[in-house]
């Protein structure tokens, strides 16, 4: 159904009356039983608007507030109404895969050998073993991903979190009608949308190792400065969870905490070191102590020729 611009535009011409006249009202309560033939409440502002206009008018504004919003999107009620019954179960099986595991999670494998996200939650009372949380749809090659590839993975696990407190926010407003709903349905149909584009994009990536890009000058000065800040970022994360690891009530989750970091950060170090680049001496000498491991190539580069 094709939305009537010269409906709309009655419409916008009587909100636009400053200030709104009285004896308009039973003009808006019209605009609204135009927009929902059988709607009672709307039959009811008619009725009030004839009697007591003063009483009904802003409330009649209001409503055409919200049906104008929509209707200047190129939407209809009844489209409104359909994208509310779609979006929101859409979202709910969303939400219903799994949280994605975010940068710093500490993972382990469960009894498949699958990745799994320790949460320090016990399931009752009488159990002191951990709940797990599965992680769905990541890939086991992830770490050898492009950077900018893992990045939409983390992004998606920022995006999860928004999603479903918009969720949330939309199941709190269940008693209200589509059209006070439109703003938080469109935003939900857009991040669901985008988390799925971003998803495809991750599932069809190629590993850096494969993908040719990586091997021009370009790609490899984009990782290795990809490389250096994700470093700098991380240094004072893993010296807290190296702490934590080596203290001496410190936890399997801790430790592992501190591991699947630390591997991390080897990687990029690697990254750097396969590139012929340096670090500066004093994040190498942080980054030494808290257990990475640099080749000698840096070094001795560093040092100056002797003749004998």
């Amino acid at each position: 159904m094709n939305v009537d611009p010269k409906f709309t535009k009655e419409i916008q011409d009587w909100l636009n009356q400053e200030p709104l006249p009285v004896n308009s009202a039973s003009a808006g309560a019209s605009l609204l039983l135009r927009i929902a033939p059988r709607n009672q409440a709307y039959a009811r502002y008619l009725s009030m608007s004839l009697q007591r206009p003063e009483a009904i008018i802003d409330k009649i504004a209001y409503e055409l507030k919200q049906h104008l919003k929509y209707r200047l999107d190129g939407l209809t009620l009844d489209e409104v109404n359909i994208l509310d019954r779609e979006v929101v179960p859409e979202a709910e099986k969303l939400l219903e895969h799994g949280k994605p595991a975010a940068e710093d999670d500490a993972l382990v494998l469960d009894e498949d050998k699958k990745p799994v996200i320790p949460i320090q939650v016990n399931i009752s009372e009488d159990s002191e073993e951990p709940c797990f949380v599965r992680q769905l749809g990541r890939r086991e090659d992830h770490d050898k991903l492009p950077e900018d590839i893992q990045q939409l993975w983390t992004d998606n696990g920022n995006l999860y979190k928004d999603i479903k407190a918009l969720f949330e926010e939309l199941k709190a407003m269940n008693d209200l009608p589509s059209c006070q709903r439109y703003d938080k349905l469109q935003l939900l149909a857009s991040m669901d949308a985008k988390y799925f584009k971003q998803m495809s994009a991750y599932d069809a990536a190629t590993p850096a190792a494969d993908n040719p890009d990586e091997n021009t000058e370009v790609g490899s000065e984009k990782s290795v400065n990809s490389a250096r800040s994700y470093l700098s970022k991380n240094q004072s994360k893993l010296a807290t969870l190296k702490l934590a690891a080596e203290s001496e009530g410190a936890s399997d989750s801790d430790r592992a905490a501190f591991t699947d970091l630390l591997a991390k950060m080897q990687q990029r170090v690697d990254t750097i070191c396969a590139a012929g680049a340096v670090v500066g001496d004093d994040l190498r000498t942080g980054l030494t102590a808290l257990g990475l491991s640099f080749d000698d190539k840096q070094k001795n580069s560093e040092e100056p020729e002797t003749t004998e």
